[in-house]
């Protein structure tokens, strides 16, 4: 565990240290060690999670290569575990012990990831009072290489205060702030994200503007999805974690839903070309996905078994598995094929040719309320006609069509009133909860069933095995009835207002106001 935490002092002079310590060597005796090669390096997840819940995991080798990681907790306490040398990525199974328990509420199905690497030197010093006792430790960080690259990390001064010696490490505060340092509240973490270029909490900027064009608005929503497909690619095809397979579905099923509501503001040439592409893309990876879900929520129904034992499991989990890693060849060869390289060639180019044009057809603020009205009565017309007595499929479609209206919400946000478009994502959303769970468990039911019957014909299972199995299949479908119970309370509440009083709600803002980005 830490003492106090330590703080760091910088200044855009690179003399300024220097004049530092010797302004302290004026009240201290300040004795400083040999420089010392450092490296380190910061892992977080791919979607900062760590750094969100002010954490900071670092990683420094020794001589040998193996690495000393380090956490530190938002409260300047820290764990150490060591020497690894398993190497990145990484998911939380594979981690020390020591880091397991205070990373798996943050960490999930994420795995580390280099962030941002630092290679430099450092200096270790003390301040020494009159009798010779050490009051007060420093390190001076000199600057450093980012990523191997020529950018730099900034030199700084870091005062490492000692337990029952506060009043020093004030005095010496105060010593630096007149030699020209400032105080940086940043952690180290924070900073080395800062000198790389990184900031995790910059706000997205809006990928479409009220005056916008349609077609032009329209191709720039569809490149930003395309970039984050290209973001994450990479990942998926390296089977990094789970999510970014995740995140590349969710960016082509908006591309898919976009084509389809707006596509008429786009050459109809492209459309009929990218139609059946973003289909296949759909196609490619939507198996894959299944069973990255399936296998994850796996343990929490074997869990709960009452008749049965979570080991009577294994050889399912074993089945699923085997079927993934036969279903992750096919989605590797899909995403490294000349297919998909000319296809996400053509359609940048053929967007971008499209989002730079000066169109003189309706704008985004003329077409939003037109097209988010359209999206609301398919929703509205779709959900009255359900009875209990409907098809599973009249609820599915029921999930597609609200899917549509949330992403239009979230492509026309920048001419939508805020609390008008939050207090429609937040009824949208109770119903698409409702929607998702029954869907989700009707489709883990079907396939236990299709599951079941493979591994008999197989003779990969023995009678445990099959009622483990058919109990979670019973708790499932107990599940989609209680989520189909709950879908009349929750399409009430969702269309309890009528079209045009919601579209009154939505578009009251002022002319000119712009809130968030497009889809992410």
């Amino acid at each position: 565990m830490g003492g106090p935490a330590a703080e760091l002092w910088s200044s855009p002079q690179p003399s300024a240290i220097s004049g530092a310590l010797r302004a302290l060597a004026g009240s201290y005796t300040v004795t400083m060690g040999r420089p010392v090669a450092a490296r380190r390096t910061w892992l977080d997840s791919a979607d900062r999670r760590l750094y969100h819940a002010g954490l900071a995991l670092t990683a420094t080798p020794d001589a040998d290569g193996a690495e000393t990681l380090q956490l530190t907790g938002p409260d300047g306490t820290t764990v150490t575990a060591g020497p690894d040398v398993a190497g990145w990525p990484r998911l939380l199974d594979g981690l020390p012990d020591e880091l397991r328990p205070r990373l798996a509420p943050v960490l999930g199905v994420r795995a580390l990831l280099p962030v941002v690497r630092i290679s430099g030197s450092w200096v270790a010093g003390r301040l020494l009072d009159a009798e010779g006792k050490t009051v007060l430790r420093l390190v001076y960080e000199r600057a450093g290489r980012i990523n191997g690259s020529e950018a730099r990390v900034p030199a700084g001064l870091r005062l490492v205060p000692l337990r029952g010696y506060a009043a020093v490490a004030a005095r010496a505060g105060r010593i630096l702030r007149g030699a020209g340092l400032v105080p940086d509240d940043r952690s180290a973490y924070a900073a080395a994200l800062a000198a790389a270029g990184i900031y995790p909490d910059a706000a997205v900027p809006p990928v479409v503007r009220p005056e916008l064009p349609g077609d032009a608005a329209v191709a720039r929503v569809l490149l930003s999805f395309l970039d984050e497909m290209e973001a994450v690619r990479d990942g998926t095809v390296a089977d990094v974690d789970i999510e970014f397979l995740h995140d590349f579905r969710v960016a082509v099923r908006r591309s898919r839903s976009a084509v389809r509501l707006l596509g008429d503001l786009l050459p109809a040439d492209l459309v009929a070309w990218v139609t059946p592409e973003l289909k296949w893309l759909g196609d490619l990876t939507a198996r894959s996905r299944d069973l990255d879900v399936h296998l994850e929520e796996l343990p929490s129904l074997a869990a709960g078994l009452s008749s049965g034992r979570p080991e009577d499991l294994e050889p399912m989990a074993e089945h699923l598995r085997a079927l993934r890693e036969g279903e992750r060849h096919r989605l590797v060869r899909g995403l490294r094929s000349t297919r998909y390289g000319r296809w996400r060639s053509r359609w940048r180019t053929s967007l971008e040719e499209v989002a730079g044009r000066d169109g003189d057809g309706p704008t985004v603020r003329e077409l939003s309320g037109e097209r988010l009205a359209g999206a609301y009565r398919r929703v509205l017309r779709r959900g009255s006609r359900i009875t209990p007595a409907s098809p599973a499929e009249a609820l599915h479609d029921l999930r597609k069509r609200c899917k549509e209206l949330r992403y239009l919400l979230e492509i026309f946000a920048p001419v939508l009133d805020p609390g008008g478009a939050r207090g429609a994502v937040k009824e949208l959303k109770a119903l698409q909860d409702v929607l998702g769970t029954f869907q989700d468990t009707e489709a883990q039911r079907e396939q236990i069933y299709a599951l079941a019957a493979d591994m008999m014909a197989g003779g990969d299972a023995d009678a445990r095995t099959m009622l483990a199995m058919g109990e979670i299949a019973a708790r499932l479908q107990e599940s989609m009835q209680a989520s189909r119970a709950e879908f009349a309370a929750a399409f009430a509440s969702f269309g309890r207002l009528p079209v045009p009083h919601r579209m009154a709600l939505l578009t009251q803002a002022p002319s000119g106001t712009a809130t968030a980005g497009a889809a992410r």
